[in-house]
C-alpha cells in the first residue's frame, strides 16, 4: 500500500482538532519525563512486605459462594494458574510460570534484566522484547482474580497460599516506580482495580479483611496514577476513565481500611478520581452513546470500568454519581447492547482491539459481550436483558440484584450521528455502517466499512488490530482501508497517517441520510485528494442486502473489498461469488477491470492472525458499483 505522508499544514490542522489544551498536556508530560521530574517526584520504593490479607480460622471454614456457580470449573482454572498458566489477551492460556515471570514477554519470550530502571526511563516502542503489552499482560492480575474465586468456592489451602505468593512475588520484584510494570498509569489502574475486586470478593464471601500491607500497595498505585493524570486526560481515550475510576475506588478503599496517615490521602484521591471519571465520561461517551475511540472492545472496557466504579461506590456507601454521568453510562450501554448478538454475545470487531477484558467474573469467551451489558443494565437500569444464567454470573459474585425486571435485548434500527454509526435489521440479517464521522482522532482508516450479520454469523467482517508494535506492513494493513469492507482509492489510505495511532485530514460526511422505516442509509465523503465515495445500503424485508457505491475523482483505480469469514467455501464465476447459503453479485456501470478472490488477514484476538478470503472488484474510471448479498433461506 502507498503511504501518503501528511503535510505540515495537515499536521497542524490535526493537532488543532485534537485540542491545543490536550496537545499541551501531552507535550508538558513528555518534557517532564525528559527532565527527570517524575524520577524525583516518584522515587523507587521498597517492596511491601505481606501478609496482605488477614487469613484467620473463620475464613478457612466451609466454602461459600453464589448459587449456581460452577465451583469445579473455577478450581480447575485455579489449578492451571498454580501450574504456571495464565489467560493472555483473553485468547488462550500460556505458560508464565508461578509466580509469573513479571519481566518476561509472552509475545517474544524475552526476559528483561532484574535491575530495571525507573518507569520514566523506559521506551515503550524500543524494548528488547518488542511489544510492551507482552510484559504487561501478567501485571493485569487476571490470575490473582482466578485464584481468589477458586479459593472462595473451595477453601483449598493451595489457592490461598497461591494468592499470597502471587502478591509477595509481585511486591518483591516490582517495587514502586521501578520497571516496566509501572511504566503506564492505566496499567497501574487496571491492576489496582483487580486487587480491589479481589479484596471485595474475599470480604463478601469469606469475611477476609485487608491488612495494612494491602493498603500500602493500594496507596503506592494511587500515588503513581495521580501525578500523570493530566497526560491521561490529554489523550482523550480510555486512559482517563481507567485512571479516574482507579483513584476513586482506591481512595475510597483507603478511607475505609487504612490507618489515619493514609485516610486523608485516600479522601483526596477519591475526590480527584470521581471528578475526572465524571468529566471523562461526559466528554468521551458522546450524547448518543458512542465512545471516542471508535472501538467495540474499548467501549466494553470503559462500560465495565464505569460499572465497577458504581459497584465500589455502593460497596463503600458513597453518594451517587451525577445524573449526567448516569445518563452517559446508560447511553453507552444502549450502544453496546444494540451491537451484541443475543444468542452468542458476539459483536463487530470495530476499531482497536487489544484483548483487554477486566473483572472477568464469568467463564464465557472473550467475544461474548453479554456479561458487560448485563452488569451495566442491572446497575444503571435495574433491568436484566438476558435469561442465560452464565451471563449474569458477575452480578451474583458482586451481590447485584439478579431479580431485576427481565426483558429482551434492545436492538433498534438506529443512527448514531455523533459517533458515526448506522444500524439496520430485517428478519435475521442486520448491518452496521461506519459513517465518515470523526469527532475524536481516528486510529483506523475505516470510513464506510460495512459489517453484515446473518443468522448470528458475521458474514462480512472487520479485520481487528493484531498488534500495536509490529512490522510496519502489518500496522499499515490492520489499521488501514485494505482491512475493511469499503473502497480504496489509488492504493492509499483514506486519510494520511501522522503516527502509529493517528491519521490526519479527518473525513466529514456528505450526502448523508437514514430511513429506519425504509431500511436504508446513505453516507459519503470526499478525501484530501478529491476522491469521492458515496455508499447507499438497503435491507429488504427478507434480509437481502444491496450496496451501491458511487466512486469518482481518483487517479488510476478504485478497489471494493468484501471480507468473507475464514471458513467460507465458495466459487467465483464472472462477477458472482457463490458460497454455502449466500451469494454476492457484483455489477459496475462501466464494467470491471478486475474481479478476484484474494487472500486477506484478520486478527480476532490481539497478537494472533489468520487468513481469510477477500472478494475484490476493481474499476479504473468513475463508476457506480452495485453489490447484492443474497441469503438462501
Amino acid at each position: 500500500m502507498v503511504q501518503v505522508k501528511a503535510s505540515i499544514a495537515t499536521k497542524a490542522a490535526t493537532y488543532a482538532r485534537l485540542g491545543l489544551r490536550n496537545v499541551w498536556r501531552v507535550a508538558r508530560y513528555r518534557a517532564l519525563v525528559r527532565s527527570g521530574h517524575y524520577k524525583r517526584l516518584l522515587p523507587v520504593g521498597k517492596p511491601v512486605a505481606g501478609p496482605f490479607f488477614a487469613w484467620d480460622a473463620a475464613a478457612r471454614g466451609a466454602a461459600r459462594g453464589p448459587d449456581g456457580i460452577d465451583a469445579v470449573a473455577w478450581q480447575q482454572d485455579g489449578e492451571r494458574v498454580l501450574r504456571g498458566e495464565l489467560p493472555v489477551f483473553s485468547r488462550q492460556w500460556a505458560n508464565y510460570g508461578f509466580p509469573p515471570a513479571w519481566r518476561r514477554s509472552y509475545l517474544t519470550g524475552v526476559e528483561l534484566p532484574a535491575a530495571q530502571p525507573h518507569w520514566s526511563e523506559i521506551k515503550f516502542f524500543s524494548l528488547p522484547g518488542g511489544d510492551i503489552k507482552g510484559f504487561w499482560e501478567p501485571g493485569r492480575f487476571d490470575g490473582l482474580l482466578v485464584l481468589a474465586l477458586a479459593w472462595i468456592v473451595s477453601r483449598r489451602e493451595e489457592f490461598r497460599e497461591g494468592l499470597t505468593r502471587w502478591l509477595e512475588s509481585w511486591s518483591a520484584e516490582n517495587p514502586a516506580n521501578q520497571g516496566v510494570q509501572w511504566a503506564c498509569g492505566q496499567e497501574a489502574s487496571l491492576r489496582m482495580m483487580q486487587v480491589l475486586t479481589v479484596a471485595a470478593l474475599l470480604r463478601r464471601w469469606a469475611d477476609v479483611a485487608p491488612t495494612d500491607a494491602l493498603c500500602e500497595l493500594v496507596a503506592e498505585h494511587c500515588a503513581r496514577i495521580a501525578p500523570t493524570m493530566q497526560y491521561a486526560v490529554g489523550q482523550d481515550n480510555n486512559h482517563g476513565t481507567s485512571e479516574g475510576a482507579a483513584m476513586f475506588a482506591g481512595g475510597a478503599f483507603l478511607e475505609r481500611h487504612a490507618r489515619p496517615a493514609h485516610r486523608e490521602h485516600g479522601r483526596q484521591w477519591r475526590t480527584a478520581g470521581q471528578y475526572w471519571l465524571q468529566e471523562r465520561v461526559a466528554r468521551l461517551f458522546m450524547a448518543d452513546g458512542s465512545f471516542a475511540q471508535h472501538s467495540t472492545n474499548y467501549h466494553r472496557m470503559v462500560l465495565d470500568t464505569c460499572s465497577m466504579a458504581e459497584f465500589f461506590r455502593r460497596e463503600f456507601s458513597l453518594p451517587e454519581f451525577s445524573a449526567a454521568f448516569r445518563e452517559r453510562c446508560i447511553a453507552g450501554l444502549q450502544w453496546l447492547e444494540a451491537l451484541t448478538e443475543p444468542a452468542t454475545g458476539d459483536a463487530p470487531v470495530l476499531g482497536p482491539n487489544d484483548g483487554a477484558r477486566l473483572f472477568v467474573l464469568h467463564r464465557l469467551p472473550y467475544p461474548d459481550h453479554r456479561p458487560s451489558v448485563a452488569l451495566a443494565a442491572s446497575l444503571w437500569e435495574g433491568r436484566r436483558p438476558y435469561a442465560d444464567a452464565a451471563v449474569s454470573e458477575p452480578l451474583r459474585w458482586l451481590g447485584v440484584d439478579t431479580a431485576a425486571m427481565a426483558g429482551t435485548p434492545r436492538r433498534p434500527d438506529r443512527l448514531w450521528p455523533q459517533g458515526g454509526y448506522a444500524r439496520l435489521q430485517r428478519a435475521d440479517t442486520w448491518l452496521l455502517l461506519r459513517l465518515p464521522v470523526y469527532l475524536f482522532r481516528p486510529s483506523q482508516s475505516d470510513a464506510l466499512h460495512l459489517d453484515l450479520w446473518h443468522a448470528g454469523a458475521n458474514v462480512l467482517r472487520d479485520a481487528g488490530t493484531y498488534s500495536y508494535n509490529t512490522e510496519q506492513r502489518w500496522l499499515d494493513y490492520f489499521g488501514g482501508v485494505a482491512s475493511h469492507n469499503t473502497v480504496q482509492f489509488d492504493d492509499r489510505d483514506q486519510m494520511p497517517r501522522i503516527s502509529r495511532f493517528l491519521f490526519g485530514a479527518w473525513l466529514s460526511p456528505v450526502a448523508q441520510s437514514f430511513d429506519a422505516a425504509a431500511g436504508t442509509v446513505t453516507s459519503g465523503y470526499v478525501d484530501h485528494r478529491g476522491a469521492r465515495h458515496v455508499r447507499s445500503v438497503a435491507l429488504d424485508a427478507r434480509g437481502q442486502c444491496t450496496v451501491t457505491d458511487a466512486v469518482s475523482g481518483f487517479a488510476t483505480r478504485a478497489v471494493l473489498r468484501w471480507r468473507l469469514p475464514p471458513a467460507a467455501r465458495g466459487e467465483l464465476s464472472g462477477d458472482t461469488w457463490k458460497g454455502e447459503g449466500m451469494q454476492i453479485r457484483l455489477r459496475a456501470s462501466k464494467g470491471f477491470k478486475r474481479v478476484a478472490l484474494v487472500e486477506g488477514w484478520e486478527a480476532p484476538y490481539y497478537g494472533a492472525m489468520n487468513p481469510l478470503p477477500v472478494l475484490e472488484a476493481e474499476v479504473d474510471a468513475d463508476a457506480t458499483i452495485t453489490t447484492e448479498v443474497i441469503f438462501e433461506t
